[in-house]
């Protein structure tokens, strides 16, 4: 007969259990204070996050207030001041109607002007008088300087013709219809008779051309 053998099973130990570090311990006091810490710098950190935020938003706010007020305000200042500033004025130039200008250089001009019905304006340097009393005041009625010399004058007519070359537009030279003694010059309600062509006369081109009329329309030089 076979031996029989009985297994015997050793029993295994059990583990030792993990000893638990009482709540009063010093270590778990210690991590939880540091983590507490952690939480209060974070939330700190993002409070003051949020003050800075508004206060930048509080500060562009008040600057855009006080910027559109500014702009508005010196743009209303820039206006005002191109607006109403005086008007050039050369000293010596005669403030006269132009309807007068135009009859005393012996042109006729009918009592009732319809200033519709005006032809266009034509510039540049004439070799004759002006054609008409209604194109010499749809010239002035444009805002052109007419420049008058006396017939045969050819140095003041070349001098004149001169200084019309250094304007694009609204100029006229033109010999006139009676006796000038040097340059007589007109634009709208304005006149000042000079002895010569030279700065002074310029200056009279430069302040009344394109200035004062009621209209403006197209009057080259001829190139």
């Amino acid at each position: 007969m076979p031996r029989s053998y009985t297994s015997q099973v050793m029993a295994q130990p059990k583990p030792a259990k993990k000893k638990r570090r009482p709540r009063s311990d010093p270590a778990r006091r210690e991590a939880a204070a540091r983590r507490d810490e952690a939480r209060r710098q974070a939330a700190e950190e993002r409070r003051r996050a949020e003050e800075a935020a508004e206060r930048r938003r509080k500060v562009r706010k008040t600057v855009r207030r006080a910027i559109v007020p500014t702009v508005l305000g010196v743009g209303v200042i820039v206006a005002a001041i191109f607006l109403f500033r005086p008007q050039r004025e050369v000293p010596g130039a005669e403030t006269v109607d132009a309807r007068t200008i135009v009859t005393e250089l012996g042109y006729e001009l009918p009592a009732e002007i319809d200033t519709d019905a005006l032809p266009a304006p034509v510039c540049g340097v004439l070799d004759q008088p002006v054609s008409s009393a209604e194109l010499l005041f749809s010239d002035l009625y444009n805002g052109a300087v007419v420049l008058w010399h006396a017939t045969g004058d050819e140095a003041t007519a070349d001098a004149l013709a001169e200084l019309a070359a250094g304007f694009p537009s609204h100029v006229v030279v033109s010999p006139g219809p009676g006796e000038i003694d040097g340059v007589l010059a007109t634009a709208w309600d304005r006149r000042k008779e000079y002895p010569q062509v030279d700065d002074a006369l310029a200056e009279f081109v430069e302040a009344y051309r394109l200035n004062r009329a009621p209209k403006d329309a197209a009057c080259d030089l001829p190139g």
